[in-house]
């Protein structure tokens, strides 16, 4: 059976919406997904061909986490689904966004002229990033505070770490961490996740290690990547460990509130060169751990 449900017409405020509709138009429109209407309510956030909006369940009242998804390349349509079905996979676990459904039509369909696709989540309060550029106004962050936002972060990656075959996130980083109205850190999302790991060697050819180079490049951030990636002719694999390098720079920026390779240079990555703040007795409980990662 589809993940999608089926959702022709899904559509069902004002009909014959003009082609060049943008993302503000869906505003204040009604849609269906199974059984469930949903109003959008406004935009939450957007970028490139994806926009996240607030939806109010109008038998129930509850709010939702509304992502809509444009495609017209058959590749961006499969990496959409791709991400569905891990959303799917994953939900259940405290530290991951919780999914609900999903719902798909085609670019024949859609006044758009693209395929659109809609994913309902969980809404939460807001992102942690948002929680860090607050508090950088005020003090520096518990120690506790810091303790809690990485044990769950962690808990998170654990979780898609041990699935069969592991899931990779691939894009970790604090913009990716949402923050519950309870409280909870939740891991979002998983556009670039994926469960392949790569095992360069020696037999590897120029172009296939150029192929790789740029597959991973749409789907990672430059000062989140790892040693291995910048450098695959160093021939070491490219797996789940990543999403572990990633949770070192977090806690980092978590303690000093900057990113050990804000830069992203590729040579300062290459020799984990970075240092941490010889004047700190704050955080010095971590300072440990940070290393190890």
């Amino acid at each position: 059976m589809s993940i999608f449900q089926s959702a022709f017409d899904f559509l069902s405020g004002s009909p014959g919406l003009a082609a060049g509709r943008d993302h503000n138009d869906f505003v204040g429109q009604t849609v269906e997904l199974g059984d469930v209407k949903l109003r959008i309510k406004r935009v939450i956030a957007e970028g490139g061909f994806a926009f996240v909006y607030e939806a109010q369940d109008l038998g129930s009242g509850r709010d939702y986490a509304l992502k809509r998804l444009l495609s017209n390349e058959e590749e961006k349509s499969k990496a959409i689904i791709q991400e569905v079905c891990f959303m799917k996979k994953l939900s259940g676990h405290p530290n991951i966004v919780q999914f609900s459904s999903a719902a798909s039509i085609g670019k024949e369909e859609s006044d758009t002229g693209q395929g659109e696709y809609l994913i309902l989540t969980e809404l939460c309060k807001g992102q942690l990033v948002e929680f860090l550029k607050r508090a950088e106004a005020n003090n520096p962050i518990p120690c506790n505070t810091v303790l809690k936002i990485f044990y769950q972060s962690c808990r998170g990656v654990q979780h898609m770490h041990k699935q069969k075959p592991p899931i990779i996130h691939r894009d970790l980083k604090v913009e990716n961490l949402l923050v519950s109205h309870q409280g909870t850190i939740k891991l979002c999302d998983f556009g670039s996740a994926t469960s392949i790991a790569h095992y360069p060697d020696y037999t590897w050819s120029a172009q296939k290690r150029a192929m790789v180079e740029e597959e991973i490049t749409r789907n990672t951030t430059p000062m989140y990547r790892t040693p291995e990636i910048i450098d695959l002719y160093s021939n070491y694999p490219i797996n789940e460990k990543q999403d572990i390098w990633a949770l070192g720079c977090i806690l980092y920026l978590l303690c000093f509130k900057q990113h050990p390779f804000e830069d992203g240079a590729k040579l300062g990555i290459v020799n984990g060169k970075y240092s941490i703040p010889s004047n700190d007795t704050k955080y010095t409980v971590f300072h440990d751990l940070i290393r190890k990662y």
